[in-house]
């Protein structure tokens, strides 16, 4: 019998090797995670989605999701310190109506929908999935503190573990319910179902399923998703700019901001040197700002954007509740 399938998507964490939070930087013209989430929401057998993310990023995820799935149900929730805990919550936000569940890392953008259904066709009660790829390097066991290998390993009997990861709602709950009792630290979803003794089955998926991890991981999923079909969203990234320019500028800056259909936010002139202005302003519209920044405002000023929200590319909606951001 099919079982009804749910999709968690873990996007939470604070992306330390990235060397900041991944989960909407642009790749390939939309955030890291909407191309996963698209897979999933595309896919019939999946009923719902549940996204674990950092709290501050639920509204924006909240947004984005909803652009992306349609009219598909997702719920977006905090995730845990950990990605076990972030995997657990995501779990445990999906209705019952989920008989089998599959946990993807948000950060595998180019899963494959014909390798999440291979895997689905594996599972059933005591039997659990996990996509991944034989190991191609011959790997050694090294003693840490003298760097010394130990021992080299088989590689005919080794494969390199990707998500999703497949089984029941039931298997699932209680491999993780099992592994809170003794506090259990795993990596993945895959060894608390091991540690159950469940039988857990590994189903060949694409090596172009990779983990974007580092920065330079960045450029070559790119590559790879920009053979696809492209993202399209009614929805624009934007961003908070906070800048430090000197008075007799503050109004050549603020036309400016303008001009790149930038909302001056406010300005502060109680400073003991200098004015700040804050605004926001469409990310893809940042780079004209900065080719005119220093012109404008001279080499001593400054400015910083950060992330801000997901809004509407209408103009006369673009900026609303952008406080709330």
């Amino acid at each position: 019998m099919a079982l009804t399938w749910g999709a968690v998507i873990v996007a939470a964490g604070k992306g330390t090797r990235f060397g900041r939070p991944k989960q909407l930087e642009e790749v390939a013209g939309a955030p890291l995670v909407a191309w996963s989430m698209r897979t999933l929401a595309m896919m019939p057998e999946i009923s719902d989605l549940a996204v674990a993310t950092e709290p501050d990023l639920i509204e924006p995820m909240k947004t984005l999701a909803a652009s992306i799935a349609g009219e598909k149900p997702v719920v977006v929730v905090p995730g845990g310190e950990s990605r076990q805990g972030s995997a657990h919550a995501g779990l445990e936000a999906l209705p019952e109506r989920c008989e089998g569940v599959l946990i993807h890392d948000g950060a595998r953008p180019l899963v494959l929908a014909s390798d999440v259904r291979n895997a689905m066709a594996i599972v059933q009660d005591g039997r659990a999935a996990i996509l991944g790829t034989p190991v191609v390097d011959t790997i050694k066991v090294v003693e840490t503190k003298r760097s010394q290998v130990v021992r080299t390993l088989d590689r005919e009997e080794l494969w390199s573990a990707q998500t999703p990861q497949l089984a029941t709602r039931h298997d699932l709950q209680k491999a993780h319910i099992e592994a809170l009792k003794v506090d259990l630290p795993a990596s993945d979803d895959a060894t608390l179902l091991e540690r159950l003794g469940l039988e857990v089955i590994m189903v060949s998926g694409s090596p172009d399923n990779f983990k974007v991890t580092h920065p330079e991981d960045l450029a070559r999923a790119a590559y790879l998703l920009r053979e696809r079909a492209p993202i399209t969203s009614e929805l624009e990234e934007i961003v908070l700019l906070e800048a430090f320019v000197p008075e007799d500028s503050v109004d050549a800056i603020c036309a400016e901001i303008e001009r790149v259909e930038g909302k001056v936010d406010g300005i502060d002139r109680d400073l003991p040197a200098g004015v700040a202005v804050r605004a926001y302003i469409p990310s893809e519209r940042v780079s004209e700002l900065a080719a005119s920044f220093d012109r404008l405002a001279g080499r001593d000023a400054t400015y910083t954007t950060h992330f801000a929200h997901f809004a509407p590319r209408a103009a006369s909606a673009r900026f609303a509740g952008a406080s709330a951001g």
